[in-house]
């Protein structure tokens, strides 16, 4: 009935999918919401997420491109996750929107914002250029734009990781702060270091990815930490998860473009250039995430730290 009435399979499968995204509402915000250990809550989270794995399984047929591309390549999935965590999360206590508007922190300063942007703007770029041309202006002024595939499959296959593991990151950091706010001076540094290398470590799962090498799933699983710790600072200190959802958005996007959403996602030659670069698109940002760790830009983070923990009980403004 659904090869020969291709309406009524796209009825079905969206159904299928409106109760995907809230099947799984109750069961977090039952079983997970009550629990209150950090190390259990990392679990839960694990075992919920592989919930999210077989988005495959309900793709519309390729006939229609869009909502084939939208569903195949798990962008419903991923505001499923999504629209899980704004439950959980509330369950928990505490405050969750993407576009959440913090009371200003009064150590708030735009120059700072307008730094970490910069620094998430050139992270984006040496990580997405360098291997189309090593030299640094080539990097940042001289990309070949002509030679770029735009493609649905590209664009939904971006979107993706976009939402799905930035909503992850998201949940991990309020994990980490709410376990080690009994010790202050490390939250912070726990959230952020803790997330991206959790983060890191997600990515074992590229092995053999379309030919992804070993030896090149071990440097993506240690370079895209970089990124992570910019990231994870952005919201710390703005409150908008859109905003790394942006920049994650077109870091992958912008490889699809190059190679394709197919491609293997990571090279490795094991040449000079590539310790180089890896070293790179680690050891800046970690350096720069460690300059945000003191003075005011630490406390803009703690601010909203305790924001999102709905510690000092002012409401948040949607």
């Amino acid at each position: 009935m659904l090869k020969n009435l291709p309406a009524i399979e796209i009825l079905l499968v969206l159904l299928l999918w409106a109760v995907y995204i809230f099947l799984l509402v109750p069961i977090a915000v039952v079983h997970v919401g009550p629990i209150k250990n950090w190390f259990l809550r990392l679990l839960t989270i694990y075992f919920l997420d592989i919930q999210y794995g077989d988005a495959q399984n309900l793709a519309i047929n390729p006939d229609f491109r869009w909502l084939h591309s939208l569903t195949y390549q798990g962008v419903i999935a991923a505001i499923a996750l999504l629209t899980m965590t704004c439950f959980l999360v509330k369950a928990w206590g505490y405050h969750f929107n993407p576009n959440l508007k913090f009371i200003k922190s009064p150590s708030f300063q735009k120059k700072i914002l307008l730094a970490l942007l910069i620094m998430a703007t050139i992270d984006l770029f040496y990580n997405e250029f360098i291997n189309y041309d090593k030299a640094i202006w080539t990097v940042f002024f001289g990309v070949d734009i002509g030679s770029f595939k735009f493609s649905i499959p590209n664009l939904t296959a971006a979107i993706e990781p976009g939402i799905l593991e930035e909503t992850e990151r998201y949940l991990l950091i309020v994990i980490f702060l709410a376990g080690f706010n009994r010790f202050p001076k490390y939250r912070i540094p726990v959230a952020i270091y803790g997330s991206a290398i959790l983060f890191g470590l997600s990515h074992l799962s590229n092995f053999g990815w379309h030919g992804e090498s070993f030896t090149a799933t071990i440097a993506q699983v240690i370079g895209v930490m970089g990124s992570a710790f910019i990231w994870a600072e952005l919201y710390l200190y703005t409150g908008k998860l859109w905003l790394p959802m942006i920049y994650h958005f077109l870091m992958d996007y912008i490889s699809d473009l190059q190679s394709g959403w197919n491609s293997a996602g990571w090279s490795w030659n094991g040449e000079i250039t590539d310790y180089i670069y890896t070293v790179l698109i680690v050891g800046v940002p970690l350096l720069f995430s460690i300059w945000m760790l003191f003075g005011k830009r630490r406390q803009v983070m703690e601010d909203n730290a305790d924001l999102i923990l709905n510690l000092n009980g002012r409401q948040s403004m949607i």
